[in-house]
């Protein structure tokens, strides 16, 4: 019986998740600002209110992006402070399957989906998801780029669009049926555990970040004391 942990704060949303067994707990505040100083206490009060000690946890994991570049970090600097304190294996959750899989739970209709979200500064972040039993899997790989170049591959799409890209003037067209959906904790704890079973989880230095851009403030990264690793 595992027990698994996992932190997201890859969108405005600040959450986390607990699996133990059977048994699942999760917390989620909408805190774009706030990350740094809620998404620790958020985990204490999850194992508080699971009655589940630090020690008892077999694995931690992360919503390891693409998504908001600090709350990423955020999230692996969480993820590292726990995992080499208690010495326990780690995995990445993509932050667009998890929107994929938040859609597809909601209706049986359709079996692919376009997970589109806001990557800020003109951009978005996206990726083609299909169905596979309870989970999804990736179709090809997740882009960043501008509105124009997801709509362009959008033509060829059929299924399903789902995220907050999709609040974006460029996709006024657009069904918005899922423009709310965003990663989630609880969400990914469901493809955690299904890495876990596969035998992904690992060091976290084999489950780095993922910002998809080659640009801006990351490339920085080898100057800087990384979050997951210790110096």
């Amino acid at each position: 019986m595992s027990c698994l942990l996992i932190v997201d704060a890859s969108s405005s949303l600040c959450s986390v998740a607990l699996s133990r067994g059977s048994e699942s707990w999760s917390l989620c505040e909408d805190q774009p600002r706030r990350h740094a100083q809620r998404l620790l206490p958020m985990v204490d009060e999850l194992l508080a209110q699971a009655g589940v000690k630090k020690t008892e946890l077999d694995g931690i994991a992360y919503g390891r992006g693409p998504g908001s570049f600090t709350g990423i970090r955020i999230a692996a600097s969480v993820l590292q402070g726990i995992a080499f304190a208690l010495e326990l294996p780690v995995c990445g959750i993509s932050s667009l399957q998890s929107v994929a899989l938040k859609a597809l739970q909601t209706t049986t209709s359709q079996d692919h989906v376009m997970a589109i979200m806001d990557a800020h500064m003109g951009e978005v972040f996206w990726g083609h998801f299909q169905r596979e039993g309870e989970l999804c899997r990736l179709i090809g790989a997740e882009h960043v780029g501008s509105p124009e170049q997801c709509l362009q591959a959008l033509k060829a799409f059929d299924g399903i669009v789902a995220g907050d890209g999709l609040t974006l003037p460029a996709f006024s067209a657009c069904e918005q049926e899922w423009a709310g959906v965003q990663p989630q904790a609880d969400i990914m704890l469901t493809l955690a555990e299904a890495a876990w079973q596969r035998g992904e989880f690992g060091s976290a230095e084999q489950h780095p970040p993922v910002y998809l851009r080659d640009s801006v403030a990351w490339k920085k990264l080898d100057e800087q004391p990384s979050l997951l690793r210790r110096d």
